[in-house]
This record gives structure tokens, sequence and C-alpha cells, in this order.
């Protein structure tokens, strides 16, 4: 158990101070919209590069009869269409993750307000 409290402590001591929640914030919202233009960078990456492969595929199975024993055209485009989605799905997988780590950190930023708003309520009612 040693070790639960060892990493809840270094999460923990990388929380802002109450004073500094407004440049959290603002430093938050940077981060989120660096994370959202490189998704929208690998959006676009991902769907060239799985156009590239099915034009690939296609090139290989229309023109890919060299009279070979083996039918290497449709395994080399089984093999660019399989590449090509892999790409679009770890684009997926990643923005999912992205979006996943915006909605925790708008989350955390709305209970930093609380407890910041608290602290003001108690520390008002205690004067």
């Amino acid at each position: 158990m040693p070790r639960n409290n060892e990493i809840r402590d270094r999460l923990l001591s990388h929380l802002p101070p109450a004073t500094d929640l407004t440049a959290y914030r603002k430093q938050v919202a940077v981060t989120l919209e660096k994370n959202q233009k490189r998704i929208r960078l690998e959006r676009i990456l991902a769907n060239l590069f799985w156009i590239f492969c099915a034009a690939t595929a296609a090139i290989y199975i229309w023109f890919g009869n060299n009279g070979f024993q083996y039918p290497r055209a449709p395994f080399l485009a089984c093999i660019f269409l399989l590449l090509g989605g892999v790409e679009i799905l770890k684009h997926h997988v990643h923005s999912a993750q992205v979006e996943l780590q915006k909605e925790v950190k708008q989350l955390q930023v709305q209970v930093f307000e609380l407890q910041s708003s608290l602290a003001d309520q108690a520390s008002g009612s205690t004067s």
C-alpha cells in the first residue's frame, strides 16, 4: 500500500495552488487548443494515407498480374488496405484519448473553482 500513497502524492503534487487558478485555466486552454490543432492535422494525414493505401491496393489488383505462379498482387493489396485501416484506427483512438483528456481537464478546473469558492466562503464566514 505505500506504493499507492506514493503515486497519489506525486499526482497531487502537480496540482496548482488556489492562487494560480487563472494561470492554470489559461495553461489548460492553450494545451487543449494545441491538441485540437494536432488532431486536425493528424486526421488530414491519416485520411491522405488511407487514400494512398486504397489507391495503391487498387493499382496492385488491376495492374499487378505479371504472370507469376503465386498471386502476389492481391496479397499486397490486402497489406496496403490493412495499413491504411490501422492508421485510421490509430487516429480514432488518439482522438478519443485527447477528447477524454479535454473533458477531464475541464472537470478538474471546475473542481478547483468550486474548492476555491468554498475556501473563500469558509474564510469569509470565519472572519
